[in-house]
């Protein structure tokens, strides 16, 4: 674990390989030490219902938050998260949706997805949005900010090299995975019409803006490896791979 901070937090944007990274993250805590999506010792707790000896017991906080969640605690704080290309997410979100029985969403179970990107909602500029904090206008300049202050900003596209470098962060151990929570019934984007694709990019144009700045510091980050990571990196990618050509 890194010791330089009492609590990190995962902020988990939907449709980003959360549940994946989660079920790693978990992994590195003590079940008393991890609030995980409204979810504390086994009891639906959420954050701001927690008491103060709670709160001394947590390091750990995985949710579907928005940046300020570290304002709850009394504590050194760090957070990392997983950023998405807005096309890929919003296709996502939606048929993840529409096929699922996520309560609150009975609304859009009908809506073609034209429509559902054109009601306010998760996709429009989510990221972007959850990044600012709760009581913001989502804004890419602030948005920019808190990338540059996160330990780790993943990329869904990079999912393994992103994996490595939150390990390399964070002193992980055991990072083996599964896929979870893949949307079965999604089209491909080959199949979605390009006036479709134009716009949710009209409606994201933030989170584009933020998904591209992040995937620069992420190369970045990569070329600035030592050698030694550098062979490290590439065995844990074989790795994968190999795993995954099996399924």
């Amino acid at each position: 674990m890194n010791d330089n901070k009492d609590l990190t937090i995962f902020l988990h944007v939907p449709k980003t390989g959360g549940t994946t990274l989660n079920s790693i993250f978990i992994r590195q805590y003590q079940e008393s030490a991890f609030h995980n999506h409204d979810t504390y010792d086994r009891q639906i707790i959420p954050l701001s219902e927690l008491n103060q000896e709670q709160k001394a017991f947590i390091r750990a906080v995985a949710g579907h938050h928005y940046y300020g969640v570290h304002e709850l605690f009394n504590k050194s704080f760090q957070y990392f998260t997983m950023l998405r290309h807005p096309v890929d997410r919003v296709l996502s979100l939606y048929f993840y949706l529409k096929e699922s029985n996520y309560p609150g969403y009975e609304w859009m179970k009908e809506m073609t997805i034209e429509e559902f990107v054109q009601t306010p909602s998760e996709a429009q500029n989510n990221q972007t949005g959850l990044l600012c904090g709760y009581s913001m206008v989502p804004n890419v300049k602030i948005a920019k900010k808190r990338i540059d202050a996160f330990e780790i900003v993943g990329i869904t596209e990079r999912f393994d090299e992103s994996l490595f470098l939150l390990k390399k962060a964070f002193n992980w151990e055991n990072i083996e995975y599964v896929k979870h929570n893949i949307t079965k019934s999604r089209l491909s984007k080959r199949e979605i019409p390009a006036e479709v694709i134009s716009l949710i990019l009209q409606n994201n144009e933030m989170d584009l803006e933020i998904y591209e700045y992040a995937r620069g510091l992420l190369e970045r980050k990569l070329k600035l490896l030592s050698k030694q990571e550098k062979g490290e990196l590439k065995h844990f990618l074989k790795t994968q791979n190999r795993k995954f050509s099996k399924e």
